[in-house]
C-alpha cells in the first residue's frame, strides 16, 4: 500500500473510531456491550495515532473532551479509564510543544490528582493490598506517571507544580497524601531530568515528614525511600543532614509499627548509596536502634534491622571494622534463635547479613566468626530449604560472598557449595502458552516470545540466574581450584547465551564464559605435564568460541552484540589459537559482516553510536585474532582485507578509516610483503588521501604509509615516489603545525623515517627532508619513537655520514642530537639518550678536530655547552 492509500485508509478508520466514541457525549455510563465496543475503539485510536499525529490534529479538542468525561466518571470499567489515560499521554507525546496546551494539560493533571485522593482511612491498611483494591488511586498513579514521562519533570513541575504544592497545607489528609505521592512519582519517573533540581521534589516532602496523620507520614517516608533509590547519590549527598535525623526519629515512633518499619527500611535504602563520612556522625544512634529491634522487635522489624545493618556495612566498608565486634554477638544470637525455631527466612537473612559484614571487614577479622556461618549453611536446617524456595536464592548469594571473602581459602567448602550452585543453575525453564487472562500463580512472569504469550516461574529464573552468577565468582576466585567443575559449569552456562526467555540470564552467561575459560587455563597450566589437560582446554575453547559466534549470528539486539563481542575478544586473548580452518572461516564471515554492514550509518544518533560501538568491538576481535593466529594468517588474507576497501572509500568518516587502518596494519605487520600484494590498491587509497584537508585522515594515512614502508618490501618500493609526494603535502600543510593537528605532522615525519631506514641503501635527499623536520618536541610518546628511529638510521649509515662532502648534513644531524639532549626526558627515553651519546662519541672520535670544532661553533652556545658537558661525563 502506498503512502496516499495508507493515509486514506487510516483516515477512514479514524472516522469510524470517532463515530463509536461519540456515544460518550451525552452519557456518563454505558451498558456492557457498548463499553466493550468503546474499549475496542479506544484501542484502535491508540494504534492509529502512535506514529501519525497528523490524523488527530483536527479532532484533538474533541478527543480530549471525551477522555476527560471517561476519567471523570467512576462508573466506567477500570480498563476503559486506563485506555483513556494512555490516549491522553500519547496525544501529549504527539504535540510538538506540550507547553502550548497548558489548559488541556492542567485539566488532566488535576484529574489524575483527584484520583490519587481516592483512598480510605483504615488504620490497619496494607499498602500492597491497597494498590490492588483501590483501582481509582492506582489508575491515577499510572496516568500521572505516563504524563510525567511524556511532558518531562521540569515542564510538569515548573508549569503545574502548584497543583501539588497547594495541597501540602490542606486540612484534608487525603490531599496531603496525594501531593506526596504525586511529587515522588514525578521525581522517580523523570529522575535523570530532575537530578540537578532536587529542591523541586524533595523539599515539599521533607516539610511533611512528621505529619500528624500516620498515612501522610508513611507516604513521606516511602517517598524518601524512592528518592534514595532513584535520585542517588545526589539525594544522599545533599540531604543527609535532614533525612537521617528525620528517619531516626521516625524509627523510634513507638505509637505506630508501620511508621517504624518504613523508617528502618528507608534508612537501609538511603545508606546503600551514601558515603561513609556522611553516615559516621549518625552511626552510633542508628546502630543502637537497629540492634534494639534485632533483639526485641517483631519478625518484620528483625528483617528490616538486618537489612539496615547490611546496607551500613556495605557502605562503610573498612570503616565498619570499629562496629563489627559490637554487632556480631547480636548476629550470633539471632542466627541461633532462627535455627532453633526453623525460621528459614530469618536464618537466611541473618547469614546473608553476616557475610556482607565479612566482605566489608575482610578475611582476617571475619575468620574468627566464619565457622558459625558455615555450620548454619551446611546444617540440616539450611538444607531443608528446597529448590525454588525464595530464601534459597539468598543462600546461594551467601556462598558467593563467602568465596569472594575467603578467596583460595574457600576451597574446602567448594565441595558443598558448587554442587548446590550447579543444581540451581541447571533448573529447567518450563514455558507454558498462556491461554487465560490471568496467570495461575502470583509469581509467574508473562512475556511475549515469537508473537506468543507465555508464562514462566520467575522464582526459577531468579534462582538460576543467581546460581550462574555465583558459579562465575567461584571460578574467578578459585581459578585452578575450580577444575573439577569446569566442564559441567561450561555445559550449563554456555547454552544460556541463546536463552530467549530471559535477557538477564544471557548477560550473566556471556560475562561468565571468559572467567570459566581463565579457570580452565589456570588448571591446564598447573598440570602442564599432562597432554590431556591441554587437549581438554583447547576443546573447551573451541566449544565456547563457536557458541559465542553462533549467538552473535542470531542476535539482533545491539547491546547484547557488544557484550558477546567483548566476551569473544577476551576468550580469544585467553585461549590463543584453538579453532580449525573451518571454524576460523565461520568466525571471520560473521565478524566481517558486522564490520562491513555497520560502515554505512543511517539511523538515529543513538543507533549510529551503538552501531559504531559494535563495529569498533568487532575490529578489536579481529585485532586479537590476528595476534592469536599470526602463523596462519596468510591463508585468510582475502577475508581479512575484504572489508577494508569499503571502509576506506572517499566520504567515509575518519574513525571508519582508522578502523580500516587497524586491520591493514595488523595484517601487514603479520603477513608483510604478502599482504601488500593483496592490497596494493589500498596503498593507492592511502597515498591519494594524503591530499585531503582533514588532519585526522592525514594522520591515519601517514601511519598507513609508515606501516607499508616497514613491511611492504619490494611492493612498496614501486610506490615510493608517490608516497613521498603525499607525505610532503602533509608536511607543507600549515594546519598540521597547529597544536590540535600535530599528530598528523608527527605521523608523516615518522613515515619518512621508515622510508629512509627500510628503502634506501644509501642516504639521499629523503634523509635531508626528514632531518629538516627533526627533532619533534611535542611531549608525546610518538616523539620518542621517532628519535629512537633516527638513532637506528644513523647507526646504519654512520660510515657514509663521516665523509667530508657531507659536512652540512652531519652538522644538521648533530644539531638535532644536541636539541634532543637539551630537551631531555620529554623528547627521548633513557635508552635513546644513551644511543645518542654513543653516536656523538663515535663522530667525535672519527672526525678531524677542526671539523668537530666547526660543527660545535655552528650550534647555539647553550646547546653546544650542554653537549660538551654531557660528553665529558661519559
Amino acid at each position: 500500500m502506498n503512502s496516499e492509500e495508507d493515509k486514506d485508509g487510516r483516515q477512514r478508520q479514524m472516522l469510524k473510531v470517532m463515530e463509536t466514541l461519540k456515544i460518550f457525549e451525552d452519557r456518563m455510563a454505558l451498558n456492557k456491550s457498548e463499553e466493550d465496543n468503546a474499549q475496542k475503539a479506544l484501542e484502535d485510536l491508540i494504534e492509529l495515532t502512535k506514529d501519525r499525529s497528523d490524523l488527530i490534529l483536527n479532532q484533538i479538542d474533541e478527543i480530549f473532551e471525551i477522555m476527560h468525561k471517561i476519567l471523570e466518571s467512576l462508573k466506567f470499567e477500570e480498563r476503559t479509564r486506563f485506555l483513556a489515560v494512555e490516549i491522553v499521554a500519547q496525544l501529549f507525546s504527539n504535540i510538538r510543544e506540550p507547553e502550548a496546551e497548558p489548559f488541556l494539560a492542567g485539566r488532566f493533571i488535576c484529574r489524575m490528582f483527584s484520583m490519587l485522593k481516592v483512598i480510605d482511612d483504615n488504620p490497619a491498611w496494607d499498602y500492597d493490598k491497597l494498590e490492588k483494591s483501590c483501582s481509582v488511586h492506582s489508575q491515577g498513579k499510572k496516568g500521572l506517571a505516563r504524563l510525567a514521562a511524556t511532558m518531562g519533570g521540569q515542564l510538569l513541575l515548573g508549569k503545574f507544580g502548584r497543583i501539588f504544592e497547594s495541597h501540602y497545607d490542606s486540612e484534608e489528609w487525603e490531599s496531603r497524601h496525594a501531593a506526596i505521592v504525586a511529587n515522588a512519582l514525578v521525581a522517580c519517573t523523570c529522575s535523570e531530568e530532575l537530578i540537578n533540581k532536587l529542591d523541586l521534589v524533595v523539599q515539599p516532602v521533607m516539610q511533611v515528614v512528621e505529619d500528624t496523620h500516620f498515612r501522610v507520614r508513611w507516604a513521606a517516608l516511602d517517598a524518601i525511600e524512592e528518592f534514595s533509590k532513584k535520585l542517588s547519590p545526589e539525594f544522599q549527598h545533599q540531604y543527609y543532614n535532614q533525612v537521617l535525623p528525620a528517619l531516626i526519629k521516625a524509627s523510634n515512633y513507638l505509637e505506630n509499627l508501620r511508621i517504624q518499619l518504613k523508617a528502618v527500611k528507608a534508612i537501609s535504602y538511603f545508606s546503600q548509596n551514601c558515603e561513609s563520612d556522611l553516615l559516621t556522625p549518625y552511626m552510633n544512634e542508628i546502630l543502637s536502634m537497629l540492634l534494639r529491634y534485632l533483639q526485641r522487635g517483631t519478625q518484620a522489624l528483625n528483617e528490616a534491622a538486618l537489612m539496615g545493618l547490611a546496607s551500613l556495612a556495605a557502605s562503610l566498608k573498612d570503616s565498619f571494622q570499629e562496629y563489627y565486634r559490637t554487632v556480631m554477638p547480636y548476629m550470633k544470637v539471632i542466627m541461633m534463635k532462627a535455627a532453633a525455631e526453623s525460621n528459614f527466612t530469618l536464618l537466611a537473612q541473618s547469614v546473608e547479613c553476616t557475610t556482607i559484614f565479612g566482605l566489608s571487614v575482610g578475611k582476617e577479622i571475619f575468620n574468627h566468626d566464619i565457622e558459625m556461618v558455615l555450620q548454619f549453611l551446611i546444617s540440616s536446617e539450611a538444607s531443608k530449604i528446597k529448590t525454588e524456595h525464595p530464601m534459597r536464592n539468598q543462600l546461594l548469594k551467601v556462598w558467593g560472598r563467602l568465596c569472594k571473602c575467603l578467596g583460595q581459602d574457600f576451597q574446602p567448602y567448594s565441595v558443598v557449595a558448587i554442587p548446590l550452585l550447579l543444581q540451581s543453575a541447571q533448573l529447567a525453564l518450563h514455558a507454558t502458552s498462556l491461554d487465560i487472562s490471568q496467570s495461575k500463580y502470583s509469581f509467574e512472569s508473562v512475556l511475549t516470545l515469537q508473537d506468543q504469550k507465555i508464562e514462566i516461574n520467575s522464582k526459577v529464573l531468579e534462582e538460576k540466574a543467581t546460581a550462574c552468577e555465583v558459579l562465575c565468582i567461584c571460578a574467578d576466585e578459585l581459578k585452578e581450584g575450580f577444575d573439577l567443575w569446569i566442564d559441567e559449569a561450561a555445559q550449563t552456562i554456555v547454552p544460556l547465551i541463546n536463552c530467549d526467555i530471559h535477557e538477564g540470564l544471557r548477560k550473566i552467561s556471556i560475562s561468565a564464559i571468559p572467567v570459566i575459560l581463565k579457570s580452565s587455563k589456570a588448571a591446564m597450566e598447573k598440570e602442564c605435564t599432562e597432554g590431556s589437560e591441554e587437549s581438554s582446554f583447547k576443546g573447551l575453547c573451541s566449544y565456547i568460541a563457536l557458541a559465542l559466534v553462533e549467538a552473535l549470528n542470531k542476535e539482533k539486539l545491539m547491546e547484547m552484540q557488544v557484550r558477546i563481542l567483548e566476551s569473544l575478544n577476551e576468550c580469544m586473548e585467553i585461549s590463543g589459537a584453538t579453532l580449525n580452518t573451518e571454524q576460523i572461516n565461520y568466525f571471520l564471515h560473521i565478524i566481517m559482516e558486522i564490520i562491513t554492514t555497520g560502515s554505512a550509518l543511517s539511523g538515529s544518533k543513538v543507533e549510529n553510536e551503538q552501531t559504531e560501538k559494535i563495529r569498533n568491538t568487532a575490529v578489536g576481535c579481529l585485532t586479537t585474532f590476528t595476534k592469536a593466529y599470526k602463523t596462519s594468517l596468510s591463508q585468510f588474507l582475502d577475508q581479512l582485507l575484504s572489508c577494508m576497501a569499503c571502509m576506506w572509500e572517499n566520504g567515509r568518516k575518519a574513525e571508519e578509516r582508522r578502523l580500516a587502518l587497524h586491520i591493514f596494519s595488523d595484517v601487514a605487520e603479520k603477513c608483510q610483503e604478502e599482504a601488500l600484494m593483496y592490497c596494493e590498491d589500498s596503498l593507492r587509497f592511502l597515498i591519494d588521501a594524503c591530499y585531503e584537508k582533514n588532519s585526522e585522515v592525514q594522520q591515519i594515512v601517514a601511519q598507513g604509509i609508515g606501516v607499508s614502508a616497514e613491511f611492504g618490501g619490494s611492493i612498496f618500493k614501486s610506490h615510493i615516489k608517490e608516497a613521498l609526494a603525499g607525505l610532503k603535502a602533509i608536511l607543507r600543510d600549515q594546519e598540521t603545525l597547529h597544536l590540535d593537528n600535530l599528530p598528523a605532522h608527527v605521523a608523516a615525519v615518522s613515515a619518512l623515517g621508515k622510508i629512509c631506514f627500510y628503502h634506501h641503501e644509501r642516504l639521499d635527499e629523503v634523509f635531508d627532508i626528514w632531518l629538516s623536520h627533526l627533532p619533534i618536541v611535542c611531549d608525546r610518546d610518538e616523539d620518542k619513537i621517532v628519535h629512537d628511529q633516527l638513532c637506528s638510521t644513523v647507526e646504519k649509515f654512520k660510515g657514509e655520514l663521516i665523509r667530508r662532502d657531507n659536512d652540512t648534513r652531519l652538522s644538521q644531524l648533530l644539531a638535532v642530537f644536541a636539541e634532543i639532549l637539551w630537551v631531555g626526558d620529554n623528547a627521548a627515553t633513557e635508552e635513546t639518550v644513551k644511543r645518542v651519546i654513543e653516536q656523538l662519541k663515535h663522530f667525535n672520535s672519527r672526525l678531524p678536530p677542526d671539523t668537530w670544532a666547526s660543527i660545535m661553533f655552528s650550534l647555539m652556545p647553550c646547546r653546544a655547552k650542554n653537549l660538551q658537558l654531557i660528553l665529558s661525563l661519559f
